[in-house]
């Protein structure tokens, strides 16, 4: 059997590996912006849980921790520019949630604080971030 119009099959690879290419290349575009958003959140997460423990050994944020009067004012230089942020104490085992509503996405951590060693009185601080 002799396949006698050659150009018709050199046609038609010629399209599918033209498709195949454009699909690629939108497959690699659609991941790499992708790929791009975990790295930002796991920067945001990285400096939230840096400034948790900032305030975890310094005393005097742990003492306004501890008395519910830390305010973001008091950790506003210890928090990266690129990122605005809340705090909110609660008690342990208390709902802590942030009453801001947002069109941004938030980025939420938390850590228990317990003592100022000198009283003992379980808080929660929550962080929520995200970006300017």
């Amino acid at each position: 059997m002799v396949i006698k119009n050659k150009h018709g099959w050199t046609t038609v690879l010629e399209v599918f590996f033209s498709i195949l290419l454009i699909a690629g290349i939108i497959t690699l575009v659609v991941n790499s912006n992708a790929i791009q958003k975990p790295k930002l959140s796991e920067q945001i997460y990285k400096d939230q849980s840096l400034t948790l423990k900032i305030i975890q050994m310094d005393e005097d944020l742990r003492g306004k921790v501890i008395g519910g009067t830390l305010i973001i004012g008091d950790i506003e230089n210890i928090i990266p520019d690129y990122l605005e942020c809340e705090v909110k104490i609660c008690n342990f085992g208390d709902e802590c949630n942030l009453e801001i509503i947002s069109e941004k996405e938030i980025y939420a951590k938390f850590v228990l604080i317990t003592t100022d060693m000198i009283n003992y009185n379980p808080k929660e601080l929550k962080l929520f971030c995200w970006e300017k």
